[in-house]
């Protein structure tokens, strides 16, 4: 399995700034059958580590063609305590989203990547063209 890619990122919460640590496990493009139909865009596994606690939580992220924000699908915390679990990209129950930093890092791995045409701030996800399986990587 390949190192994550980490990320130091600082968070303004009013009157002291508090530093996370961002571990990218994972970073794909997925697609997958629903309900309510084909869910197609980027899949995403990361930890962040708050500082407060001596494991990190993790997080199971979709962004799906079209939208315009990451969307938390599950969440363990330290110990593997489930907060909230759903599918990739179920949009049935109100999504819970990332933190603008957070976003931010991953539209520029995304595009970095070669997994995303177009992703930013209000920029709706554009995928790339999948690259063959068989092909290089």
């Amino acid at each position: 399995m390949p190192e994550p890619s980490r990320y130091t990122l600082t968070v303004d919460e009013g009157d002291r700034p508090r530093i996370l640590t961002m571990s990218v496990f994972v970073m794909t493009q997925r697609e997958e059958s629903t309900v309510l139909g084909n869910a197609v865009g980027l899949y995403v596994r990361l930890e962040i580590d708050m500082g407060d606690s001596s494991r990190a939580a993790m997080y199971f992220l979709s962004r799906l063609e079209g939208e315009l924000r990451w969307v938390i699908d599950a969440k363990f915390g330290p110990g593997g305590y489930p907060h909230y679990v759903h599918g990739f990209g179920e949009r049935l129950s109100a999504a819970r989203v990332v933190i603008k930093q957070v976003a931010a890092i991953l539209d520029g791995l995304a595009l970095a990547r070669g997994l995303a045409k177009e992703i930013g701030e209000e920029i709706p996800l554009v995928l790339t063209p999948r690259r063959s399986m068989t092909g290089p990587a």
